[in-house]
């Protein structure tokens, strides 16, 4: 997951976006992060991509 998020903050692009969202609802849908936290990071990721 972490992997995922740093390649799209390094190039973010509408794909690497996809992935990162991807890989933080599998934590999410696994326990390993709690839902605030997925919805948050992937916020995060949407506002990085809009600008």
């Amino acid at each position: 997951m972490r992997s995922a998020i740093k390649a799209f903050e390094a190039n973010p692009n509408e794909e690497l976006f996809r992935a990162a969202s991807s890989s933080i609802d599998k934590a999410k849908s696994k326990g390993l992060i709690h839902k605030n936290k997925a919805s948050r990071d992937k916020a995060r990721l949407a506002s990085k991509l809009a600008k």
